[in-house]
């Protein structure tokens, strides 16, 4: 039995905010009947506001831009700048509201119909925001961040195909884009078309070779097309960036688990704890490479970790279970099994499990049990048939065992140890040619197998 792995994050395509702050523009006829003093004191709130803003002071620019929107509630270029700075809090349903307030006075302004796309997106208002994204594009053909806004809002809408078009033509406009680079190469993953993504990102990360966003979605390119050894150098370069991010010290742990680096997993699942601890996932998947390594009192040790912060996990229970079991503690392996089956009734691998650990201890009528009810919900399964013949055999049962042994191989004519264990049976009832015909082809599927004299 092996453990389950069970895991899967990917990491998301970056889409950059596009925060443009409007500087004052020339005074409409609407603005004519306000001083020129008071329109000037507006401008220099909203001027003030932009400067506080690019420093990182959101709170007091928002502050500024209302007084001046006080003075003069038709200044677009305040409103708009107040939609980008709630948008940046958060505050993405007022953000809507000046963005549309801003375009009622100005609906020429292509920036504002991209910015309040953006805030639409943000408000998972797909189709609205693809619609501002398009007013935009209208008023400017020639806008980068607006395709490349409209792109991320058709692929969350489910359109990857038009995503990747419009991803194409931010890029067509601003071959330098990196994020719109990134943004193309996760919608090419998304399409399953990795050997497309990969030169992109490659390009990407050509022009910004420090964005760990975009190394990481390259690793996961490289990853799906077969290339893990590269995959692993590309998270290795991230933490080497980044070492504090403990979400790709696991994905990177995940990685060289499944290529079989287990002191390189253990040690990367470590240094994710260490960095962000009380992860059930990391503790569960760090408990299996302990498990592999055959390490099995500290794997039991972790797998419990895990479970004190997520009690009833069915996956981690049969894990924790199948620990037991191979540390010869069969007992607690029943336990496990069936709390795993508690936890998930239809768990046939538990079901197997439980079977085997009732073998031995010693139950071989409970252990019959068990894998005859997953013969009889699944009769397709050949582990159970192979292990109902195993405890037919160990009863003596051995016409019966031959019988299980047969429809396990019919299931799965190139197991071995099956065929072996037939002959075995065979021999028992005294049927020599058929005994010596199934170790013949237990030791032609498997050289390393011995028939008996």
């Amino acid at each position: 039995m092996h453990g389950i792995l069970q895991f899967r994050k990917t990491l998301i395509a970056a889409i950059v905010a596009l925060i443009v702050l409007r500087a004052f523009a020339p005074v409409s006829r609407a603005q004519e009947r306000i001083s020129t003093e008071t329109l000037n004191q507006a401008v220099a709130l909203n001027n003030r506001g932009m400067a506080l803003y690019q420093k990182g002071n959101v709170d007091e620019a928002i502050a500024l831009y209302r007084q001046a929107l006080a003075i003069n509630p038709a200044l677009p270029e305040a409103l708009s700048n107040l939609g980008t700075a709630l948008d940046a809090k958060g505050k993405d349903d007022e953000a809507v509201a000046d963005f549309n307030r801003a375009l009622s006075v100005k609906p020429t302004d292509a920036v504002t119909a991209s910015n309040l796309g953006l805030a639409l997106y943000h408000e998972k208002k797909y189709a609205d925001s693809i619609s501002a994204y398009q007013k935009a594009i209208a008023l400017n053909p020639k806008f980068p961040q607006a395709y490349n806004g409209m792109g991320a809002a058709l692929s969350a809408s489910g359109n990857t195909a038009d995503a990747i078009a419009a991803y194409r033509k931010a890029i067509d406009l601003m071959p330098r884009y990196a994020d719109a680079m990134n943004n193309l190469g996760a919608a090419l993953v998304t399409s399953q078309k990795w050997d497309e993504a990969i030169p992109i990102y490659e390009r990407a990360l050509e022009l910004e070779p420090q964005a760990t966003d975009v190394r990481g979605n390259y690793a996961i390119a490289l990853q799906n097309a077969g290339r893990a050894d590269d995959a692993i150098a590309q998270f290795q370069q991230i933490v080497a960036i980044d070492p504090s991010d403990a979400h790709v010290w696991f994905e990177l742990g995940h990685l060289q688990y499944k290529q079989g680096h287990l002191d390189d997993a253990v040690a990367s699942f470590e240094k994710s704890l260490a960095l962000k601890p009380d992860r059930p996932e990391v503790e569960f998947n760090l408990a299996l490479a302990y498990h592999d390594q055959g390490k099995l009192p500290e794997a039991i040790a972790q797998y419990e970790k895990g479970l004190a912060l997520k009690p009833g996990d069915p996956h981690a229970l049969y894990n924790l279970a199948n620990s037991y079991l191979v540390a010869k503690n069969p007992a607690k392996a029943v336990e496990y099994f069936q709390k795993a089956l508690d936890a998930k009734p239809d768990f046939a691998e538990a079901l197997i499990g439980l079977g085997a650990a009732k073998m031995d201890a010693g139950d071989l009528d409970g252990a019959q049990v068990a894998f005859e009810k997953v013969v009889a919900e699944q009769p397709d399964n050949a582990d159970a048939r192979f292990n109902l013949g195993n405890v037919l055999f160990n009863k003596g049962e051995y016409a019966a065992a031959a019988d299980a042994y047969r429809e396990a191989i019919r299931l799965n004519p190139n197991a071995a140890r099956v065929h072996y264990n037939r002959g075995m049976t065979l021999l028992r009832v005294k049927d020599a040619d058929g005994a010596k015909a199934e170790f013949k082809e237990a030791v032609r599927i498997d050289p390393t197998l011995v028939a008996p004299n």
